[in-house]
């Protein structure tokens, strides 16, 4: 694929409506948007309209009857190119899993105040938790005659997803993951068709999409048309130009980007994250007692193991009461809802939280700023407004 710097305009007639009133818009064409934060502490599995959306390019409307998935390995001698149909995929074993995903760009105001960014500026909306059901890349890839990492012909290789339709930045949206995740029988990487069980919404990949536990949202291609096994990761703009750390130094203004792409590695696994959803910043907060929620969530193969809230700017802490699935340690994919209750809140509180998963990775107390406005996991500050009385 090429990289293109900006494609369009495209026309936006025939995308979906999207009925939640929760959502607040970033950007109407494409349309990006997340949902309210308090919306998102009321549900553990959250209401697929009330899902945040991102999107490069207008909505595809493909038939399941018609679409099919090319699977195809060109640098493997001997393994010809598949080509599955919806009901292909569907007739494979099915695995059903609760798991969040989460835009790398979660957070991203924090990193705008610091300096001018370039994205969509998201609040900390930009992640939801879903249950997703479908037949596993492993066993497609299986069926399509590829070998497993443990053949040293494959060992470093890499999946590469190409998506269906206009895409802004480049002929279609792309973005690839290691091998050995995708073979993984512990990864539970998906080639979904349902969503909190029911079928694909156009907006969330309608017929197939991918799904990555653990992994930024980036990789998790929507309306995946096309899959190649390879010797390099994905040349997609995706993939090259995009969803990786530049170092501080290097701002929007920089004359010339193009000598640090190559060299630094495309983001995959998440980071460990949480937020304050209730109360939100410079709400009223009537009375008491008052609970404070949050959720949280953990990187790839890890989980949540604690949960703090500080009401005094983080000079002191104490632990949260968390709500989660029991699935085991190594298999967490969902995200952690948390609560705190406090008689009351006084008027020079600032509410601040932090995670901790089960490896000792925590989140830093101050953000630190990079060029695409990613990767944003610095404590997060909640300021109110009490009741006067308090």
């Amino acid at each position: 694929m090429a990289n293109i710097e900006k494609r369009g305009p495209f026309n936006y007639d025939n995308d979906p409506e999207r009925p939640s009133p929760h959502l607040v818009i970033r950007k109407d064409q494409p349309f990006n948007a997340e949902p309210a934060l308090h919306v998102l502490a009321r549900h553990y599995v959250t209401p697929t309209d009330e899902f945040f959306k991102r999107n490069h390019g207008p909505i595809p409307d493909l038939s399941a009857d018609t679409h099919t998935v090319q699977v195809a390995a060109p640098a493997l001698a001997g393994t010809p190119q598949r080509t599955f149909t919806m009901a292909d995929i569907r007739a494979m074993p099915r695995l059903e899993i609760t798991a969040a995903l989460q835009c790398a760009g979660n957070r991203r105001d924090g990193l705008n105040k610091l300096a001018k960014v370039k994205g969509v500026i998201w609040a900390a909306g930009t992640i939801s938790n879903a249950t997703w059901a479908g037949a596993t890349l492993r066993d497609v890839l299986l069926a399509a005659g590829i070998p497993d990492v443990s053949d040293p012909r494959v060992q470093h290789w890499h999946v590469a997803f190409e998506a269906v339709g206009d895409c802004e930045e480049d002929v279609v949206y792309g973005s690839s993951i290691p091998l050995w995740i995708a073979m993984s029988p512990h990864r539970d990487v998906l080639l979904a068709y349902e969503m909190n069980g029911r079928t694909l919404t156009r907006d969330h990949g309608f017929p197939v999409r991918v799904v990555v536990p653990g992994i930024i949202g980036a990789r998790s291609v929507k309306w995946l048309s096309k899959i190649t096994v390879q010797p390099q990761e994905s040349a997609s703009f995706y993939q090259q130009r995009d969803y990786k750390i530049l170092p501080p130094h290097v701002s929007i203004a920089s004359e010339d980007l193009t000598e640090w792409w190559p060299r630094l590695t495309a983001l995959q696994e998440m980071n460990v994250q949480s937020v304050i959803c209730e109360p939100e910043e410079n709400e009223l907060v009537r009375g008491g007692p008052v609970t404070i929620r949050g959720y949280a969530i953990a990187g790839m193969a890890q989980a949540l193991f604690i949960q703090y809230v500080s009401l005094d700017g983080g000079n002191t802490w104490a632990l949260a009461e968390l709500y989660r699935t029991t699935a085991p340690l190594d298999r967490q994919w969902g995200w952690t809802l948390w609560s705190y209750r406090v008689p009351r809140i006084t008027n020079d509180a600032e509410i601040v939280c932090r995670a901790w998963d089960t490896a000792g990775n925590t989140q830093p107390s101050e953000p630190t700023y990079n060029y695409r406005g990613v990767m944003n996991n610095a404590y997060h500050r909640v300021r109110v407004k009490p009741n006067a009385k308090c």
